[in-house]
């Protein structure tokens, strides 16, 4: 904790974040779905669904070898 008079050091980081782990991409799906679930917030998944194949979609056009495919189904 800082006195009055001392301004706190950017820097520095809080006690609580020094030993937390950086969480896996498994972990924050994980935690997502438990949020989900707990909340009850089930009609963020068709949202949530339709990020994702969006971002694969975009990831896999990007490949110049899957392109023709993609071009033909639309």
């Amino acid at each position: 904790m800082t006195k009055p008079n001392e301004q706190p050091d950017p820097q520095r980081k809080p006690e609580r974040l020094k030993n937390k782990k950086i969480n896996t991409n498994k972990e924050l799906l994980v935690e997502l779905f438990q949020m989900i679930k707990e909340h009850k917030k089930w009609w963020l998944l068709p949202f949530l669904l339709v990020l994702a194949f969006l971002s694969i979609f975009v990831n896999l056009a990007g490949n110049s070898s899957i392109l023709p495919a993609i071009y033909a189904l639309f």
